[in-house]
Order: C-alpha cells, then structure tokens, then sequence
C-alpha cells in the first residue's frame, strides 16, 4: 500500500469530523506529501526522516511531535484492523 492509498481511503473516516479536524488532518496529510511522493510504499515511509525534516525547517517539536504520533497511530491501526483501507 502507498501513502495515497492510505491517504485516500482514511479521508472518509473524517467526513463528519469537525471543519477544524478534517483541516489539520489535510494540512498533515499536505505537508507529508510535500516530503514523500504519493506512491511511497508504507514500509519505506520513515516518521524519523519525516522527524528530522520538519524540525530542519524549524517547526516547533510540539507540532513535530504531534504530526509524527498521528502518523504513527494510522499506521498502527493499519496495522491492526486492515482499516482504513480494505
């Protein structure tokens, strides 16, 4: 599975979510984007390098932190459930 993949399938889990929610989930998703190619398989996708990068451009490590634990709890469920993507 691809990071689009993923991206695409986890979007109508947070249909009904909050105008604010649906955002910072889109900002995530954007500015991971702006680092990994869509088609970056899941197991090539590294929140370490994700880390280092964000931090190099001088966000803030509570926001670097908050974007990594998001993705890594994805993934997680991804892992656990076969969701979102079936």
């Amino acid at each position: 599975m691809t990071l689009a993949e993923l991206i695409q399938g986890y979007r109508p889990h947070i249909e009904d979510a909050s105008v604010g929610v649906r955002r910072s989930w889109e900002e995530t998703f954007k500015y991971t984007l702006k680092h990994y190619p869509p088609e970056t398989r899941l197991e090539d996708f590294d929140l370490e390098i994700l880390a280092e990068k964000m931090s190099a451009e001088g966000i803030q490590p509570r926001f670097v932190d908050g974007y990594v634990k998001r993705w890594r709890d994805l993934l997680q469920q991804r892992r656990e459930t076969r969701l979102p993507c079936q």
